[in-house]
């Protein structure tokens, strides 16, 4: 059975694939993840080549890393990874619903594209609201928060688009059997969210001593809590789908 989408389709439709909420949710967590990367890299390299009493590249690159919201985000670690990844998987979800459909050209170039409107939010939205002020001009570190943000979102887009695209099952064929998984990974998804939010906060109440010096317990629950929704929101999405399968099967 041939392949129905290519990472270099150029066809576009207003229907969603029947597959899209799993798909979007596999493409979210890895693109989430390789922006994860990404960051932890530029981080790091910016760490080691900044300095406050160096060239303007420098001091850009030091201030990047010794501000009040960096300072925010390290002190409340565990809940800025969890809303980083409910974040991504939300915005993997709206792409692969309503906008992958819309668009035409390569997937990775979807994706890119797409990826431009959270960027553009993060930095007159996100940043002004957490401090660092529109573009992110008060931190202090010049262009960097905006060419930064740009090339963590690009590195989103990309990987979501590609892999969007490959997530597709050779099976599909838009028949009824289809639709029925479709609707089984939809009604997983809800479950597993609640199911993986519920269970992050015991986790995170449980653990949170054993964090005592990067969080306070409640901050730490939180964050446990967004990535056992995440985390709830993929296996349930998954395993709603694979459920209605065995049915069919049988």
């Amino acid at each position: 059975m041939n392949r129905q989408f290519s990472v270099t389709s150029s066809s576009s439709t207003d229907a969603p694939r029947e597959d899209w909420l799993r798909a979007g949710v596999l493409a979210g967590f890895l693109a989430t993840f390789a922006m994860t990367v990404v960051l932890v890299i530029a981080y790091w390299l910016a760490g080691a080549i900044g300095s406050a009493e160096g060239g303007t590249v420098t001091r850009w690159s030091w201030a990047l890393v010794n501000n009040p919201l960096a300072a925010m985000t390290a002190d409340r670690i565990v809940v800025a990874i969890g809303a980083n990844l409910v974040m991504g998987l939300l915005l993997a979800m709206v792409y692969a619903r309503y906008v992958e459909p819309r668009l035409e050209g390569a997937s990775w170039w979807k994706g890119v594209r797409f990826a431009l409107i959270p960027w553009l939010l993060s930095l007159v939205l996100f940043l002004p609201f957490m401090g660092g002020g529109m573009f992110g001009m008060d931190i202090g570190a010049g262009p960097l928060p905006i060419l930064g943000n740009l090339i963590l979102h690009l590195v989103y887009g990309a990987i979501l688009g590609l892999v969007y695209a490959e997530a597709a099952e050779d099976w599909l064929d838009n028949t009824d059997v289809d639709r029925m998984n479709a609707a089984g990974a939809e009604r997983g998804a809800a479950m597993g969210l609640i199911v993986g939010l519920l269970g992050g906060i015991v986790v995170g109440w449980l653990a949170a001593p054993m964090f005592d010096d990067v969080a306070s317990r409640p901050i730490t629950t939180i964050g446990v809590a967004f990535i056992g929704a995440a985390i709830g929101l993929g296996i349930g999405s998954f395993a709603g789908m694979n459920g209605r399968q065995e049915t069919t099967k049988s």
